[in-house]
């Protein structure tokens, strides 16, 4: 077999080479040409599989997506093609819950916010949901969710309206792209919902750009100087659709927000799977995930836990600042957007520090912030 992976995952050839041979090329220059011979494509979100990319594509069995989001991707094509098609859904939950959790924290510190009595409203409950609902508990937050679709599947926890989440003090967005229907996600926010959010509020989207109505989000905060807002995603990525916004955010970063070093590895050994089963083969070698440069950490003297105490173990791990200083500082147009997710530096998942003696009546809180407890 024959494969065309996207470079920026980094563990192809390692995963897919006892397959067959392993091509790496960047997911936004591949085109028609590149697919003759293939039998298999593993992209990510910025490669866009139509009937164009299709042309050639003389052997193509199985499209594998390193995402949960599939709106790059025409299914309907690819079945009526009989080519399988899937994703790696829940493969970068807790690096993106990770990622809230260190903007929330940077906020708490930069506005001196205590969580006591706060609200969140969790705007799509999948797989990062989840991950954020657990960090909110942790945090001691009143939670409101809305997903309609979990809601009409039979998940009851998921009941809150969109007005109910809007009106908390925090909203955060993990949503997908939906572009038509009842459940229809482009432009979910605009100048309506922002204009109605609560005083001082804080809104963070990192799902896709145009779930925000970016022109709109500017105006607002031109006129709503109160407002919060954190941008891991944008309209015409990599092109930043309205620039001034860049300004006028409390931080943003280059849709790197599901950029943990484990993520990525392991939304490869995912498909690997699905790629056996799918096409019959021997299933995957077992991946074992590298270890972190800071393994452990002994917490046998802590009794009780702060938000300081908090904050200071997240950012150990993870601090959103320096990725949004980054950001901020040097994008000058598109070219400089896919260089700063091609060159990013991995960041460790909190999963990846095991704190070691710690207190029973501490370990809950810190297994819902993400940590390994021992």
């Amino acid at each position: 077999m024959k494969f065309l992976c996207d470079i920026a995952l980094p563990n192809s050839t390692e995963i897919f080479s006892q397959y067959g041979e392993v091509v790496l090329k960047k997911g936004r220059e591949i085109v028609a040409d590149d697919l003759v011979d293939v039998d298999a494509l593993i992209i990510r979100s910025i490669t866009k599989v139509d009937s164009a990319l299709l042309t050639k594509a003389n052997k193509l069995k199985f499209v594998g997506t390193a995402t949960a989001g599939m709106d790059h991707i025409d299914i309907p094509l690819l079945k009526e093609k009989g080519i399988f098609v899937t994703n790696a859904q829940g493969s970068n939950c807790e690096s993106v819950g990770d990622y809230i959790l260190s903007v929330m924290l940077v906020m708490a510190q930069r506005f001196d916010l205590d969580f006591t009595g706060k609200s969140i409203g969790i705007i799509g409950c999948g797989y990062v949901g989840q991950q954020v609902e657990n960090k909110a508990k942790a945090l001691g937050l009143k939670i409101v969710k809305n997903d309609p679709p979990r809601f009409r599947d039979g998940d009851k926890t998921c009941n809150g309206t969109l007005q109910e989440a809007l009106a908390c003090d925090f909203v955060t967005l993990h949503v997908p792209l939906i572009k038509e229907g009842i459940d229809k996600t482009l432009y979910l926010i605009g100048e309506k919902e922002l204009l109605s959010l609560k005083e001082g509020a804080f809104l963070f989207n990192a799902s896709r750009g145009n779930v925000v109505d970016n022109e709109a989000l500017d105006r607002v905060l031109d006129k709503r100087k109160d407002l919060h807002v954190w941008l891991d995603v944008f309209e015409g990525e990599p092109e930043v659709k309205v620039k001034s916004l860049l300004n006028k955010v409390e931080g943003a970063t280059a849709h790197i927000a599901g950029y943990s070093y484990e993520s990525k590895r392991r939304a490869n050994v995912m498909l690997a799977n699905y790629l056996a089963h799918d096409l019959n083969l021997e299933a995957p070698k077992p991946y074992q995930m590298p270890l972190p440069e800071i393994e452990s950490l002994d917490f046998g003297k802590v009794e009780n836990l702060d938000l300081d105490l908090i904050s200071r173990l997240v950012f150990s791990v993870y601090d959103v600042r320096r990725d949004s200083h980054k950001f901020k500082n040097a994008f000058n147009g598109a070219k400089s957007f896919d260089a700063m997710r091609q060159n990013y530096r991995e960041r460790r998942e909190l999963s990846s520090l095991h704190l070691r003696n710690v207190n029973d009546n501490l370990k809950e809180t810190l297994k819902l912030l993400g940590f390994s407890v021992e």
